[in-house]
């Protein structure tokens, strides 16, 4: 019996979220020695703390994300893993799904919700644990011969057993026992199952090899394993051991195992019902407000084209802000709906011609600004597989942001390339613009967050926000490098 807390370390880098959910731990009466916030630094917490369970945000610091932690876990440190996300897309769940976790939390998530998840990890794991052991202790059985021995002449049908399989059959040694009274002592849900599967070993004589139930009482029952081979043209000789711990313990992890997909597919439906009811109520929100603000916008124009003169010049400049204020406004607004589209739509998987698109955008960003000198390097051959209206809003929003921040440079200088890191195929698209600070890095993947004002570069703060959604949506990820005026990389990766 346990007499400490269990041990749980949290991953998460959302440092509110870890500081909300270790108290939450704290008052359920768990202990938990650390908090993570990357995968580096997870897998030498795991290693320096030894937890009991690992509470693993999937998208987190660093160049792995909590999957490949997990991954890495269950090779190197075997430990239960719950992961917590905020995203339920099939793709991202099946990547979870391989490194057989122990549950899923999907966000937000209740104190009650947190603490039954926990439980069923912790049963299971004991459960799995001392399934292990219990192989272990028949193997050394085995090595033993501590088990019981049967015979049996496939001509008479009579059979041989030894005081070990008589104990094990609740039968006398002494007494004569045949084919027949063997199934008489089969449970009946499995007797007709194992009388076919022996008159098929018998014709041709083969090996049979089974787990079934014996009766063991008016209503109780346990469960044996038979191996027998042939030994001779008309006898079968086998081992018989009592495997009832063993299998309970897999039918007690087994509808563990269904409990908790049957849990993860109940709060996965709820989580998207609820999506989609916010989407929809964003859109019906925004969709309402443009009329207004375009209404605003176009009344300022009005009273800057027909009363100028009785404005004067100061009531001109407020008005000229109104008017250009609100159309800043309807922008935003246009923004927000065009994000909130995204999650509707559900990709057409092609082979798409990344180079030929990039070629695309760029020669339409010369177009606009002729003036401008600029040099750009595009790889041959850029493909993937992916949705290609998706892909190419995916390129459109990093070149046009490219072409954007190097607007103060004397040269524009922009690469879309491809590199191999690891195994996986990584595209880029880089340029010598202003940069930014990589402290900041992850707030720019934030609907409507931007590091620069509109008098310095203008903009809505989303296009990052849908490049980031379009990734997911494809099973990939998005990511930057960058230094303040030294230019800006963004990688992004299209899944398998």
């Amino acid at each position: 019996m346990r007499n400490t807390p269990p041990r749980i370390l949290i991953v998460e880098d959302e440092s509110i979220v870890a500081f909300n959910l270790q108290q939450r731990l704290s008052q359920l009466g768990y202990d938990v020695p650390a908090v993570a916030v990357s995968g580096q630094e997870s897998l030498a917490l795991v290693h320096s703390t030894r937890p009991d369970l690992v509470l693993m945000d999937i998208h987190i610091e660093g160049d792995m994300d909590g999957i490949d932690v997990a991954a890495r876990l269950k090779n190197d440190h075997p430990v239960p893993v719950i992961y917590l996300t905020a995203y339920s897309e099939d793709s991202t769940l099946e990547r979870a799904r391989q490194t057989t976790p122990y549950g899923y939390l999907i966000k937000p998530f209740s104190e009650r919700e947190l603490h039954a998840t926990i439980q069923m990890a912790l049963e299971r794991h004991t459960v799995e644990e001392s399934l292990r052991e219990n192989r272990r202790l028949l193997q050394q059985a085995l090595d033993a011969a501590s088990m019981g021995v049967l015979e049996m002449d496939t001509v008479t049908s009579a059979m041989t057993i030894n005081p070990r399989t008589a104990s094990l059959l609740g039968r006398d040694a002494a007494r004569p026992l045949t084919l027949a009274d063997f199934l008489a002592d089969v449970d009946e849900k499995d007797r007709q199952y194992v009388e076919s599967r022996l008159r098929e070993t018998m014709a041709p004589l083969r090996k049979f090899s089974e787990e079934f139930r014996l009766l063991a009482g008016p209503a109780t029952s346990r469960w044996i394993k038979l191996d027998a081979s042939p030994v001779s043209e008309q006898r079968l000789s086998g081992v018989v051991q009592d495997v009832t711990e063993r299998k309970h313990a897999e039918i007690r992890l087994q509808r563990l195992n269904e409990g908790l997909e049957q849990l993860v597919h109940e709060r996965t439906t709820e989580l998207r019902e609820s999506l989609r009811e916010l989407e929809t109520f964003s859109y019906s929100v925004a969709h309402d407000l443009r009329s207004p603000i375009r209404s605003i916008a176009g009344l300022s124009a009005v009273l800057l084209e027909d009363h100028r003169a009785d404005l004067g010049d100061e009531g001109a400049k407020l008005i000229a802000r109104i008017a250009a204020k609100s159309t800043q406004m309807g922008n935003l607004i246009d923004a927000l709906l065009n994000l909130s589209k995204l999650s509707q739509v559900q990709p057409k998987l092609v082979d798409v011609d990344l180079s030929a698109i990039a070629a695309e955008i760029i020669e339409q960003q010369l177009e606009t600004a002729p003036e401008r000198i600029a040099e750009v390097r595009i790889a041959p051959g850029l493909s993937a597989v992916g949705d290609p209206v998706l892909v190419r809003s995916v390129l459109d929003n990093l070149i046009r942001n490219a072409w954007k921040f190097c607007a103060k440079r004397e040269v524009t200088r922009i690469e879309v390339g491809h590199e191999l890191q690891g195994n996986e195929d990584v595209f880029y698209v880089r340029d010598n613009g202003c940069g930014f600070d990589m402290a900041y890095a992850e707030q720019v993947f934030s609907p409507f967050r931007r590091l620069h004002t509109d008098t310095e570069f203008q903009g809505t703060g989303i296009g990052l926000s849908i490049v980031q959604r379009i990734a997911a949506r494809h099973g990939g990820r998005v990511w930057a490098d960058a230094a303040p005026d030294k230019g800006a990389t963004f990688y992004f990766t299209l899944g398998g």
